[in-house]
């Protein structure tokens, strides 16, 4: 089995909304939110969530530095073999933090993937930067697709193929 980490926010990861915003980073050994989602689809692809790290995406904004480092340093010590922040859908703050963590991490040699929606203003930053897997804006249409889609390139990623011409066709 390939092993993951999934990335998230605090709203993503059940730890609140807006009023926790500020949570500072953390982590499961388990699949939160959208990872247990994503958990079947995966398994498909003979890879599994190792572990889920998460941190509000207002700390993050304003602690970019040092939540990267640590999540990094997480990545690393649980061998994650790759990333996938998100999903952000069309929230712009989580989305800032997604695009910025996955070029860190692409950057850092740890293969990275985030998905947001084209409403999400870092779509448009970081499109050209890394693999954005498109999906739709919370309760659009296509959501289960984005999510085989994560799941699919994420652990293509994870196994060290050639990815190209599926981010042609499922990221923006």
């Amino acid at each position: 089995m390939k092993k993951i980490i999934l990335v998230l926010n605090h709203v993503q990861a059940g730890m609140g909304s807006d009023e926790h915003a500020d949570l500072a980073p953390g982590g499961k050994k388990a699949p939160l939110g959208p990872g247990q989602t994503l958990t079947p689809y995966l398994k498909e692809h003979d890879s599994e969530i190792i572990a889920t790290l998460y941190c509000g995406d207002q700390y993050y904004l304003t602690h970019p530095e040092e939540v990267t480092k640590k999540f990094i340093g997480f990545a690393k010590k649980f061998g994650a073999e790759a990333v996938l922040v998100g999903p952000a859908m069309h929230y712009p703050n989580f989305g800032e933090m997604a695009g910025a963590l996955t070029k860190s991490f692409n950057d850092y040699g740890i293969p990275a993937i985030s998905s947001m929606s084209v409403e999400n203003p870092a779509t448009e930053v970081y499109k050209d930067q890394e693999p954005i897997v498109k999906m739709p804006k919370k309760g659009g249409i296509g959501l289960n697709d984005s999510f085989k889609n994560m799941a699919l390139l994420v652990s293509e990623k994870a196994k060290g193929n050639d990815t190209t011409e599926l981010e042609k066709e499922i990221c923006f």
